[in-house]
């Protein structure tokens, strides 16, 4: 028997008693062996808990009998029904047609690719035409801009004087937000004071523009901190923070650092209290003065030209003559960037405006930022191409170019629970019915041919809309931006004629950003006239392509370019120029547009299949001939006697040996599921079944002993399971079958052996290979044909994954049956939510309960023996006392 105190649980202790033994007294008064009467009167509940704790052992190799028959489907179903197993994928036609090795023959070999394998004869006589994508390129409108072969790339208004005001209160405010802290950064020139005084309307505006720029996260939304933090700023330099969500977070002052610590006059106070409230000395001097050039002295522009960056310093401004300091410094600037880079590799220029410009080639690109923006104008990095990292305010500008935003489906009313406004579609909008996003910012849409793309917001990045595009795969376009020629080039995914680019409307995001893809506005006119003839018949919805066909059906030649980059007519390789004189700027522009369109085209070919020689028109250059498929990668007449022939082998090793290696896998899956369910647990010569050894029974076993004992003891752990009989007869019929399939893959050499119960897959390998030459497109089919893809009936392996996906599915709302069961390292979800792991759970939970129990019997009874002893031990006194008073009689 187990000793008790392996059934305590956590208890260390050698005892059922534990500690109980130092105030427990033993039977030395009456004689009696206490402890041991203890144990026999718990022995029920000891038997109890080893009982179920060989309960809880048999669980766990049941589950783990469980998984090793799982993890056995899943490798089989991944290594031959998974794309991820290229080279033994046999539920694949890409498996089998990879080898195929097919070769081309004849003078244009080069211009055809091909693989696979076909029963028919083909040959391809010509290739008049390769199929083409649509694609439409047009200049970027945002930004910078390239005029007569330079590009300007200007900022904003330059504060350049003699002398220049920086604050004296620059360095850092740090401010906490229930756990979130928030830091605030003031700079030289955040100058918050006027006349000497502190502007307390000015610097509570840029605390709140600081706070905008912030973010915080609460219950998983994010918020902008101005969204959660009120600031005050009284006359007297009182600050006063408070929480503007009202959700009773604690606002206070964190620290401060830099000049403006030496401005908070109570900030150790106000630091240690965590204090919402902290004040600014306004008696002291809040700005001064310095020398412009002085200033600029150890500030730097970087400069990076065609990627080469350098730092320009900004020192050694000195006026010359009648010079203002704005002159001195373009002068200056204009000369450290002719020593650094070359003379007039950079212009710069000052305008009347006092904006500053740089002008490069336009096939240079340029890229300018400075630690001296506030007075240059150079916030944010300036391009001479487009930044894609800024966002859609920063290039349409703050009112979006004027395009609205999306608009309430149906109509909209007030949630008096929130406030907001919703309209019948749930949708959040505002009182005016502007579409919101979960934030309350405006939402706009993006419509790429007729496909919505997304809604976003101002706050989106140009590049987001770029990874959108191309993400998309209903609108069925790419779009690309080159730096080098500041132009977006949308191309059709899919090759051919029906490829498309189009996005239109006054209301379309797409349009703001690239513009329209229809005639558009210049339809007004009615006509355009192109070197006398005129071109009609199209309306302000005129895609760029119908009018593109009309202007060259007319014209009879093909809009182009000139070796000038001006506008003109392709006729068959002679170039005639249009005059564009007599055109608008508007019409110009549409026969730009028109150029830059070019409409995808279908492939042309000419072959010969079984003797019969016909023009082929198909909208991609791969196409399928027969179950070859041959790829077209170049043009070459049609002459006789120079047509391109095909020339086959199968690779029938690589299939044979993957077909061979699953036969091997599939017999030893279903062996072990048969013997799992069939096996009769073993008896011991008493006729008693094995049990999980206890730890008393493990002493003085050795580690091999203790193996082959649980070997027994887990035999026939899974008799007469119930899914496992089911899994058996599912695979079992899977390639047993009926009718014609199983007659073919008899041909073939698959067929089944029936022996001592078990059916199992046998190989005739000269007849497999016999078939893989003679007959692969059949083999495939066995193989990989599935009702799913419209075939009458599933194929060898469909038949297969179907059960294998049954029962040892790991992915998707519902596993398998097995996995459901017992989890599986292939289900880290599994692993910890099933049958087998509540079971033993729940006879942890008994465990538990019955040491409780036998923890309070010990206690009662212990007790109870204590008294006795204790009464005895007085008894014994009080006899004693009475013989000393009898003097013994």
């Amino acid at each position: 028997m187990a000793s008790i105190s392996s059934l305590m649980g956590s208890s260390s202790s050698s005892s059922i008693f534990g500690n109980r033994t130092n105030n427990m007294i033993t039977g030395l008064a009456s004689g009696l062996d206490t402890e041991s009467m203890i144990e026999g009167m718990v022995q029920g509940y000891q038997q109890k808990i080893l009982q179920l704790q060989q309960n809880k052992t048999k669980v766990q190799w049941q589950q783990e009998a469980y998984q090793s028959i799982s993890d056995k489907l899943v490798e089989f179903s991944r290594k031959y029904t998974s794309y991820a197993y290229s080279t033994t994928n046999l539920m694949s036609a890409s498996f089998f047609s990879s080898s195929v090795i097919t070769s081309t023959n004849g003078k244009y070999a080069d211009k055809i690719t091909a693989s696979g394998k076909s029963s028919s004869n083909i040959s391809i006589n010509g290739v008049k035409r390769l199929a083409t994508n649509t694609k439409y390129s047009m200049t970027n409108q945002l930004g910078s801009k390239a005029e007569n072969g330079y590009i300007n790339t200007s900022g904003g208004e330059i504060n350049l004087e003699e002398k220049t005001t920086i604050s004296t209160m620059d360095g850092m405010l740090t401010l906490t937000y229930g756990t979130k802290n928030i830091t605030l950064d003031f700079g030289e020139l955040d100058v918050f004071s006027q006349n000497g005084k502190l502007d307390a309307e000015k610097l509570e505006k840029s605390i709140q523009e600081k706070l905008e720029d912030e973010e915080i996260v609460i219950n998983g939304n994010t918020f902008k901190a101005s969204e959660c933090i009120e600031v005050k700023v009284g006359q007297d330099g009182t600050i006063n923070l408070s929480d503007k969500r009202d959700s009773g977070n604690s606002v206070y002052i964190k620290s401060a650092s830099g000049n403006f610590a030496s401005f908070v006059t109570d900030l150790e106070d106000a630091v240690k209290n965590k204090s919402s409230i902290f004040h600014l000395d306004t008696s002291k001097e809040m700005t001064k003065e310095v020398d412009t050039a002085e200033y600029l002295a150890d500030k730097s522009i970087s400069i990076t030209l065609n990627g080469q960056t350098k730092q320009i310093k900004l020192d050694g401004i000195v006026q010359k003559d009648s010079e203002t300091f704005v002159q001195a410094f373009e002068r200056t600037l204009k000369e450290k960037l002719n020593t650094e880079f070359g003379a007039d590799k950079i212009n710069v220029n000052v305008d009347d405006d006092k904006h500053l410009s740089f002008q490069v080639k336009s096939s240079d690109m340029l890229a300018v930022s400075t630690s001296a923006g506030e007075l240059l104008g150079i916030e944010d990095t300036l391009t001479s191409y487009l930044n894609t990292g800024k966002s859609l305010s920063d290039l349409l500008g703050e009112d979006m170019g004027g395009l609205k935003p999306l608009q309430a489906e149906g109509k909209y009313t007030k949630n008096e629970a929130d406030g907001f406004y919703y309209d019948e579609k749930g949708n959040r909008v505002d009182e005016k019915g502007n579409r919101l996003d979960s934030e309350g910012k405006l939402l706009y849409g993006l419509v790429i041919n007729d496909v919505e793309i997304g809604q976003y917001t101002a706050d989106t990045a140009m590049d987001t809309i770029l990874n959108a595009i191309n993400s998309n795969s209903e609108a069925g376009v790419n779009v690309n931006y080159s730096k080098l020629t500041n132009e977006f080039v949308f191309t059709a995914k899919d090759t051919g004629e029906s490829g498309r680019i189009e996005f239109s409307g006054d209301n379309n995001l797409a349009t703001a950003l690239f513009g329209q893809t229809t005639v558009g506005a210049v339809a007004s006119s009615g006509t355009i006239t192109i070197n006398g003839k005129d071109i009609t018949g199209f309306t302000e919805n005129t895609s760029i392509s119908d009018f593109k066909k009309q202007v060259e059906t007319t014209l009879g030649g093909t809009l182009a370019y000139n070796s000038d980059g001006k506008l003109a007519l392709d006729k068959d390789g002679t170039t005639e120029a249009i005059d564009t004189s007599k055109l608008s700027e508007e019409q110009i522009d549409l026969l730009e547009r028109a150029a830059n369109y070019t409409a995808g085209q279908d492939a042309i070919f000419t072959a010969t299949i079984n003797g019969t020689k016909t023009e082929y028109v198909r909208s991609s250059n791969t196409v399928d001939l027969d179950g070859m498929t041959i790829t077209l990668e170049g043009t070459f007449p049609a002459e006789e006697g120079e047509e391109v022939t095909f020339t086959s082998k199968t690779d029938t090793d690589k299939i044979f040996d993957a077909i061979k290696q699953m036969v091997t896998d599939f017999n030893a899956m279903v062996t072990e599921i048969k013997k799992a369910y069939s096996d009769m647990p073993l008896e011991k010569t008493d006729g008693s079944r094995y049990e999980p050894l206890t730890a008393e029974d493990e002493e003085g076993l050795t580690d091999s002993e203790i193996e082959a004992y649980e070997e027994k003891a887990k035999t026939g752990i899974l008799f007469m399971d119930r899914d496992l009989a089911s899994l058996y007869s599912s695979l079992r019929d899977a390639v047993t079958g009926g009718g014609s399939d199983s007659d073919y893959l008899r041909s073939i050499g698959i067929s089944t052996s029936y022996e001592e119960g078990l059916t199992t897959i046998t190989l005739d390998e000269a007849k497999l290979r016999t078939a893989l030459e003679t007959d692969l497109a059949g083999v495939q089919d066995a193989f990989t044909k599935s009702e799913e893809y419209g075939a009458d009936s599933d194929g060898l392996m469909a038949s297969i994954q179907k059960i294998t996906d049954r029962y040892a599915a790991t992915t998707g709302s519902v596993k398998g049956i097995l996995i459901e069961k017992a989890g599986s390292k292939y289900s880290p979800t599994a692993a910890l939510d099933n049958t087998m792991l509540d079971k033993m759970e729940e006879i942890e939970k008994q465990i538990s309960s019955w040491q409780s129990k036998m923890s309070d019997k010990v206690d009662y009874y212990t007790n109870k023996f204590t008294q006795l002893e204790m009464l005895i031990n007085q008894m014994n006194s009080q006899s004693s006392a009475l013989a000393s008073l009898t003097g013994g009689y």
